[in-house]
């Protein structure tokens, strides 16, 4: 049995996009300018149903949750993407609009999750002899389609 995938050992980030849905509707997705670092979790909740009879701990999973979805992006304040107009993150944050955010893997394959949220976290960050970067915080509210 071989130990690496038939697909190859590894998928550089290179090339992974963050798109956000222009409207409510997931088919048209604007691609978010400069993200450098994102996280996407996904995990089930879990109950303890350990019995009094029971020497190890019983866990059942119930419901899933794609937690929170965090990524980090060099800020320009004015990027259309990033900015509190129409189409940015921050003005989809003050709203409180529901999206779709799309996470574009660059497999060849055209692999892709979409996760259907809000933006509840906008943080921006500098320091000297940096550049301004911002924390963003999306977090899902329904099922998503995950590749």
């Amino acid at each position: 049995m071989p130990t690496t995938s038939t697909l190859g050992p590894a998928l550089q980030t290179v090339g992974l996009t963050l798109g956000v849905s222009s409207t409510d509707s997931p088919a048209s997705f604007t691609t978010v300018a400069n993200v450098s670092e994102i996280s996407s979790p996904t995990m089930a909740e879990k109950v303890d149903v350990t019995n009094l009879g029971d020497t190890w701990r019983r866990r059942i999973p119930t419901l899933l949750d794609m937690g929170e979805v965090t990524l980090k992006l060099f800020w320009i304040p004015t990027d259309t993407t990033q900015a509190n107009s129409s189409a940015g993150l921050r003005y989809l944050m003050l709203q409180k609009s529901h999206r779709y955010f799309q996470l574009s893997y660059p497999d060849g394959l055209s692999s892709a999750d979409v996760i259907p949220g809000y933006v509840t976290g906008y943080k921006i960050s500098g320091k000297v002899g940096g550049v301004f970067e911002a924390e963003i915080t999306l977090s899902n509210s329904g099922a998503p389609t995950l590749v």
